[in-house]
């Protein structure tokens, strides 16, 4: 697979896992403090982590194949690109090694909020 076709995929997983991992943290810390949403979680999935991991798998999912389809850059079976094409082509590593760093800082922030919570939660501060 080349890159120029592989490329499309590793943005779209890339921002699908920020999304993913922003979207748990608020779903860890929101569940911790809402007895409801803990309860609904628990009864839908058997098991509030459940819950959590399989709404994560499908809005992972759903987010990478939904940014995938949209963004289409370069079609199947072109081989040989023309200037404009090869231009395109070495433009994408900027943009996705800038999507890669993004992803990065999501997930250390995402990682940062559920340590800060659960660290201020057991120090009895919130």
């Amino acid at each position: 697979m080349t890159y120029a076709r592989l490329a499309p995929w590793a943005r779209s997983v890339a921002i699908a896992a920020t999304v993913t991992s922003l979207m748990l943290a608020v779903l860890i810390i929101f569940s911790e403090e809402s007895p409801a949403l803990t309860a609904w979680l628990k009864a839908t999935f058997y098991h509030h982590w459940l819950g959590k991991g399989a709404l994560a798998l499908i809005l992972f999912t759903v987010t990478a194949v939904a940014l995938r389809l949209v963004k289409r850059d370069i079609p199947h079976g072109h081989f040989h690109f023309s200037n404009a094409e090869y231009r395109e082509e070495k433009l994408v590593a900027p943009r996705l090694s800038t999507i890669i760093m993004v992803e990065a800082i999501a997930v250390i922030l995402s990682v940062g909020v559920i340590v800060g919570f659960f660290l201020l939660h057991g120090l009895k501060m919130i």
